[in-house]
């Protein structure tokens, strides 16, 4: 039976400091939670083509999602039977088979074992069908496709609650389209952006001129499975997905609403266990997600879908504050005014994550007592809980 987790009413740190700053810490998490979690793999429609593919990573494990013939996405592990070697790069779109590039292995887009070279001589009474590729699990949502290093996750089990509160659109119905993928190349650790961006208590004072008045008592934080879910409540308690700042300047800006984008009632902000970050509203969609790269650091991949012909937010990576087209990246190097002046979010948030990391850097760093309140810091401590939980450390007495 589903249970309703539950956000402390007495949060507190559990995760020490070395979480953030240690690089065997980090390499835990590699080797615990991200070995065992779904990660985000990209929409429907980056899958256009029987024959598309996309490398990703999955912790320490290399995956491929591939579409069929007739449509079937499948996803596997990125490694040739035979040596081992890495088989794709980046994304494209194949002929008909997978070819390893070292002695051209080649196999089917079911990842069935079809070729080997010399193999009468070279390998006599080879057993194909025990060496196709290593199948990883993938799961479909509302257009966005999801990967599991392991062949047997259950991705029912891990959307949980979502369902029940999940935004109304789907990507693959092609009511929104695409922007540009935004690449934020940040100096912090995964966990510093992700508590960052479930922290209630600190919107009002960061963002007070991006984001409005968004006190504790103005927003809230609902737990779903490992996951939780932002609502704004500056009407008068009623839960609605933008702060009124926000709405009030896209009205104004004329920035067109996507059909359907009203239809029921959901959240603003989904931030799916362990990295994946889901922005609905009435203008269209933001998916992210963070792509652990070392201890203090971390890149966000971001890509926001909006009506056709809207200009919706940053549909071009080239108008993001700090890109870099020399790296197709956004760095903090490169911001040509102080992020507190750039009239971006974002921005904002990437600024003062990076300053978190380099407190964190001091010996002498260590956390207070933490904002109680759904609309406060009492995300911050349930994060903590899932991650300690999936790294199979029982959480401080």
């Amino acid at each position: 039976m589903r249970t309703t987790p539950h956000l402390s009413e007495d949060p507190r740190q559990l995760l020490p400091r070395e979480a953030y700053v240690s690089q065997d810490w980090f390499d835990r998490e590699q080797a615990t939670l991200f070995a065992d979690s779904w990660t985000y793999a990209g929409s429907v429609k980056d899958w256009s083509r029987d024959g598309a593919y996309v490398t990703l990573t999955a912790g320490p494990y290399r995956l491929v999602v591939v579409r069929q013939r007739g449509g079937t996405l499948a996803a596997y592990h990125n490694i040739c039977r035979h040596r081992g070697t890495e088989l794709l790069e980046g994304h494209g779109v194949l002929k008909g088979t997978i070819v390893c590039p070292y002695h051209r292995w080649t196999y089917g887009l079911d990842g069935s074992l079809r070729g080997v070279p010399n193999e009468g001589e070279c390998f006599p009474g080879l057993d194909r069908a025990a060496l196709g590729l290593k199948p990883a699990s993938i799961g479909i949502f509302k257009g966005l496709v999801f990967v599991h290093p392991q062949p047997d996750a259950d991705f029912t089990a891990w959307l949980d609650g979502v369902p029940d509160m999940a935004w109304p659109y789907d990507l693959g119905d092609g009511t929104l389209e695409a922007g540009d993928e935004i690449i934020y190349d940040m100096a912090c650790n995964w966990k510093v952006f992700f508590e960052n961006a479930v922290d209630g208590y600190h919107l009002a004072y960061l963002h007070e001129n991006t984001l409005g008045p968004v006190f504790p008592d103005a927003n809230h934080w609902a737990a779903a499975g490992q996951h939780l879910v932002w609502y704004s409540t500056e009407r008068g308690g009623f839960r609605d997905p933008l702060p009124m700042m926000v709405e009030d300047y896209l009205k104004a800006e004329g920035i067109a609403e996507a059909d359907g984008g009203r239809s029921t009632v959901y959240g603003g902000v989904y931030m799916l266990f362990p990295t994946i970050i889901v922005t609905p509203s009435p203008y269209g969609m933001a998916v992210s997600h963070l792509v652990p790269v070392a201890a203090d650091r971390t890149l966000l991949k971001a890509r926001n879908w909006a009506p056709k012909g809207s200009s919706g937010r940053y549909q071009r990576a080239e108008d993001v504050p700090g890109y870099d087209p020399a790296t197709g990246t956004v760095r903090s190097a490169l911001w040509q005014v102080h992020p507190l002046e750039s009239h971006d979010f974002q921005t904002e948030d990437v600024w003062v994550c990076e300053k978190m990391q380099r407190a964190l850097a001091s010996p002498a760093h260590e956390v207070g007592p933490l904002a109680r309140g759904a609309g406060a810091e009492a995300p911050l401590m349930f994060f903590q809980e899932q991650v300690l939980a999936a790294m199979g450390r029982a959480k401080p007495a």
